[in-house]
């Protein structure tokens, strides 16, 4: 409740409002005359008490008009109910979607273009900007957006004299040299794609070559070889169950690649000075890292006064006010260069230097393919070739012609 009442003071809201946010919300929807659902996928914590804070303060302000945020379960089961939606016909007015999202919505003509609705995108970050824009056409606002960061034990590292990595190569060295000291690995990781992106785009990979998904080139099998081999040699150590937070504490830790989005769960977690970098790249060069998060669509079948409803709170999560206030509360990174200025913002940062080394690290971003199969291809053929390499101990080469024997088929229709 301390959490929601100092998120509710930096939006405006008054401190005597003791109700919960999604209370607030039911009070205010039920006196509106238009209700626009937003469909989400955030399932607890600081994102879903943020968003639906946000919301509490723009429908404060609206006469007979309101926002009505519905959780989905995850994201995957959010994406399966809006398709299940598009054949009942009764879609929200918006909801999150990844960009893979956005292409699979496209090919059903079901979103509205974002600018036709009167949202203005000036100082939004291009680089998110620009992976919502299809065909010249931009189609999603950017929203909760992450970035890869290097999480390090700051301890660790003074107890052995060692500095913080800044290219692939020395973040590998160091890796080894520690656990050999600590008698355990010290590089954590979980044996998914999001991990195996930072690997991969570092040695210079790329899904997309002449216009075709490729996983198996030659960086994918030597970024999962490396993976591979840390297990074998005992300097990288894979996370199965829970996330790499909630297993600090269980040995040796020294480093991780992991999102942005899990800074205040790793602050929690960690029983020793937390350090926070920007990736290890090459020499002089920033490392690369994985953007996830989603995007806020909005959908054709919205009546016109939801679309208006719609465009109005987008508008709204756009101002430099709800961006400082909803990145800061969530780790997620502001996505207009006008929330830097904010005082919210300021002050965040001013108590907290590592925030800012997340904002740096977003101008050094890696998108995913937005293909309408990406979700699939992602956790059900890719994930699970990965899987398979560092868990079962498959030859790498073998796991990702694999994949791309199964992705080809996909993508091609004889398989679904």
């Amino acid at each position: 409740m301390k959490k929601a009442l100092v998120l509710a003071a930096l939006l405006g809201l008054a401190l005597a409002q003791q109700a919960k946010p999604e209370d607030v919300i039911k009070e205010q929807c039920a006196k509106a005359k238009v209700v626009a659902e937003l469909w989400h996928g955030f399932t607890g914590g600081a994102p879903k008490l943020a968003l639906e804070n946000l919301v509490v303060e723009f429908n404060k302000a609206q006469q007979g008009r309101c926002v009505r945020p519905v959780p989905q379960g995850g994201y995957r089961d959010l994406s399966t109910k809006i398709k299940a939606a598009f054949a009942a016909g009764k879609v929200p007015a918006m909801a999150q979607a990844y960009e893979n999202n956005i292409a699979l919505y496209l090919e059903a003509k079901a979103l509205l273009p974002i600018e036709s609705l009167g949202v203005r995108l000036q100082g939004v970050n291009l680089a998110f900007l620009n992976a919502v824009r299809f065909g010249g056409v931009v189609y999603g606002v950017p929203f909760n957006k992450s970035i890869q960061v290097l999480y390090y034990n700051k301890d660790l590292l003074k107890k052995h004299g060692a500095k913080v990595p800044t290219t692939l190569e020395e973040l590998v060295a160091l890796s080894k040299r520690l656990s050999q000291a600590e008698g355990g690995p010290v590089f954590w990781f979980q044996p998914d794609a999001s991990t195996f992106a930072y690997f991969f785009f570092n040695l210079g990979g790329s899904y997309l070559k002449n216009g075709k998904l490729v996983l198996n080139s030659k960086e994918a099998v030597e970024a999962l070889t490396l993976l591979q081999n840390g297990v074998k040699e005992g300097w990288a150590k894979a996370i199965t169950s829970g996330y790499i937070n909630q297993n600090l504490g269980s040995g040796p830790y020294a480093f991780s690649v992991d999102t942005s989005a899990g800074y205040t769960y790793y602050r929690q977690g960690a029983k020793f000075d937390l350090g926070v970098a920007t990736l290890p790249g090459s020499k002089g060069q920033v490392g690369f890292g994985l953007v996830q998060g989603t995007n806020l669509v909005v959908f054709r079948q919205a009546s016109k006064e939801e679309q208006a409803v719609a465009k109005d709170f987008l508008q709204f999560v756009l101002s430099p006010r709800a961006q400082a206030v909803f990145a800061t509360a969530t780790g997620y990174v502001p996505v207009t260069e006008a929330a830097l200025k904010d005082p919210v913002y300021q002050a965040y940062v001013a108590e907290n230097p590592d925030y800012a080394t997340i904002v740096r690290q977003s101008r050094y971003a890696k998108f995913e393919p937005a293909l309408a199969e990406w979700e699939q291809i992602r956790f059900d053929i890719l994930g699970q070739a990965i899987k398979e390499a560092i868990l079962n101990k498959v030859d790498p080469k073998a796991a990702l012609d694999k994949a791309q024997k199964l992705a080809e088929d996909l993508l091609s229709g004889k398989t679904r």
